[in-house]
């Protein structure tokens, strides 16, 4: 990614305060944050399919404080059959994620998340 001209910077959240996501990433000059998660299941490809994701507490509030002062933030969920990037425009009711939802994005694999 850096040569491509992205900073990452990974955060390391043991002493931080809650609910801080796992990266900072700079891209041509727009900040953004991204929560990073892992979830052994498959994504349902139904019209009206929803997964849950498992934000600890606090995750969604920071990231959504963040999103709506002008800072771009996602979760990039990967998943047994694809990867799903949801922003955090708004709460997400119970952790439960439409598919179809605006900013809602379906991916088949990191090759595709990246071009």
């Amino acid at each position: 990614m850096r040569a491509k001209g992205i900073f990452v910077q990974r955060i390391e959240s043991g002493e931080t305060g809650k609910g801080i996501p796992d990266l900072f990433v700079l891209t041509h000059k727009v900040p953004m944050w991204i929560e990073l998660k892992r979830i052994h299941a498959d994504i349902p490809m139904t019209p009206m399919g929803t997964v849950t994701i498992p934000w600890r507490p606090g995750q969604q509030a920071w990231l959504s404080d963040v999103d709506a002062r002008g800072v771009t933030c996602y979760t990039i969920a990967c998943f047994n059959n694809g990867i799903l990037k949801i922003q955090h425009d708004q709460l997400w009711h119970e952790n439960k994620v439409w598919i179809q939802m605006p900013g809602v994005h379906y991916y088949k694999d990191i090759k595709e998340l990246l071009a």
